[in-house]
């Protein structure tokens, strides 16, 4: 097994109130995470969690294919996010995503550690570091989009 951090961080001119909601209710994440295709809920989950089946769809090469995982919100406090995915074959990935209030909008912050077999470890932290980074600048445009409605 590998493991790796990566962080990202972007300003967003919105209120804090917006980007909280957009980063703490995966049911929308389908709109700004470039890989989800279909987020379902699942209802039994562990008292105090959030639990969700996402499906992404993924290309490696000229393959492309589809993974469905378990990604629990695990907790949560007025400004931070903290949640874990779980896919086969034995990769996990840690969010801790913070919402700090600036001058005129926020500063989104991740810190993403992901844990995965050797062999899968590359290809899987690599998919990660883009997406999260394509993510944020989504999450930032429809903040920033929302705030003028």
């Amino acid at each position: 097994m590998k493991q790796g951090t990566f962080e990202k961080e972007i300003f967003i001119k919105a209120d804090a109130k917006t980007v909280f909601a957009i980063v703490s209710e995966f049911s929308q994440h389908h709109k700004v995470h470039p890989l989800i295709q279909k987020v379902e809920r699942v209802a039994d989950a562990p008292q105090g969690v959030k639990r969700y089946l996402i499906t992404d769809s993924l290309q490696w090469g000229p393959f492309k294919f589809k993974i469905k995982y378990r990604a629990d919100i695990v907790s949560m406090t007025e400004d931070t996010v903290h949640t874990e995915a779980y896919q086969a074959p034995q990769t996990y990935i840690s969010n801790t995503t913070t919402v700090t209030p600036q001058a005129d909008g926020v500063r989104l912050h991740e810190t993403v550690t992901l844990k995965a077999p050797n062999l899968l470890f590359g290809y899987a932290f690599q998919q990660a570091e883009i997406a999260h980074e394509e993510m944020l600048k989504r999450i930032k445009a429809f903040a920033e989009q929302s705030g003028k409605s």
